[in-house]
């Protein structure tokens, strides 16, 4: 089984890919996505749009994660983290590959035990998990990882 894990945002999206065989869960790509906030936000959609269904294409994922938004006084960027969730759940759909949502805290509890850890601490327990060696850059990447994680641990499919 292959998940492909997105950490949305409108400047910069995080993503993760991992493949679950036999219980072992194995990193095959992260990184990110980056808009240049000097466009206008339907450019820097597209872009969004391009790059995860390149990702798609790439990987042929079996499902997709996707972290859910928890906002509660920055009402204009919940609108443009939200705009891009849209577009990354449009791709799932126009592709065929059901959605997953997780919050951070739900992926930061199967992880760490403890739903307000640090992002440092996610990214060694990904690190560890996953058997990377170096550092994951960028966070958002790791914090997409976590939720890849997240999910093969809550379908059953990963032990912890």
């Amino acid at each position: 089984m292959k998940i492909l894990a997105i950490d949305p945002g409108t400047a910069t999206s995080g993503y993760g890919v991992i493949s679950i065989e036999n219980n072992t869960a194995v990193s095959l790509d992260y990184g990110n996505i980056k808009t240049d906030k000097l466009h206008l936000m339907p450019y820097r959609l597209i872009k969004i749009y391009e790059s995860v269904k390149y990702l798609m294409e790439k990987h042929s994922p079996d499902a997709m994660v996707i972290e859910q938004l928890f906002f509660n006084t920055n009402a204009k960027t919940a609108i443009s983290v939200g705009q891009s969730r849209g577009v990354f759940i449009l791709a799932a759909g126009q592709n065929k590959i059901p959605v997953f949502e997780y919050t951070a805290l739900q992926a930061k509890m199967v992880l760490t035990g403890y739903g307000r850890a640090e992002k440092k601490d996610v990214m060694v327990k990904v690190k560890e998990f996953l058997d990377i060696q170096g550092t994951i850059k960028p966070i958002d990447a790791s914090d997409a990882l976590a939720l890849a994680i997240c999910h093969g641990f809550k379908i059953g499919k990963i032990k912890i």
